[in-house]
């Protein structure tokens, strides 16, 4: 039971972190309302109150981990700087992710809840603005891009970035992170042919 009473946010923050902890630890089998609890130094009850089962609770704990501290949208006065600010980011954020996220992919995850990747993708971000259609809107205001930009497009440097992590479960180079952009992204968002 909780040595100290915790309340409202420092309490569900210490469950989310006791969460992560968990998953990195046990992987998604292992992850139950019980041990979460026990991690986080509370009753079972407290965790029920916020999540109805072990769903919503892995879906809450990644989104704490990976996307919970608002992420700042760099803004250096040109796409190629954004763009590779925004990349530099998910890559420094994912670094310490990846065995977790193997977890819940490879593990009983998908099987259990009968999602799919896609779907779980979805309930990570929620209703939230891609970060990429704020940075090429901008790039676009300045004249460096002609709208619009389809979405695939934009979905590309975090597709190549996902790829690279899943098929090295390691840190990303920054090397590659500059030929995402440079060899890949800008060359097809700038591309005048397709505004025509």
């Amino acid at each position: 039971m909780a040595q100290t009473r915790r309340r409202g946010a420092a309490l569900e923050g210490a469950i989310l972190e006791a969460g992560w902890d968990q998953l990195i630890e046990s992987g998604y089998p292992g992850f139950t309302f019980e041990a979460i609890a026990e991690r986080a130094q509370t009753g079972k009850a407290a965790l029920y109150r916020r999540w109805p089962d072990k769903e919503a609770l892995v879906v809450a704990v990644l989104r704490h981990r990976l996307y919970g501290a608002s992420a700042e949208i760099p803004d250096t006065g040109s796409l190629r700087g954004d763009t590779l600010g925004l990349l530099r980011g998910f890559g420094r954020r994912y670094a310490d992710s990846i065995p977790a996220l193997f977890s819940v992919i490879l593990g009983a995850y998908f099987g259990e809840t009968q999602t799919t990747p896609a779907q779980f993708r979805a309930q990570l971000l929620g209703e939230s603005t891609p970060l990429m259609v704020t940075i090429v809107q901008r790039a676009v205001d300045r004249g460096e891009v002609v709208a619009p930009v389809p979405p695939r497009v934009l979905d590309l440097p975090y597709a190549l970035m996902r790829h690279e992590l899943i098929m090295n479960l390691a840190p990303i180079p920054d090397e590659v992170i500059v030929d995402i952009v440079d060899t890949v992204f800008l060359p097809l968002v700038t591309d005048p042919r397709r505004a025509r």
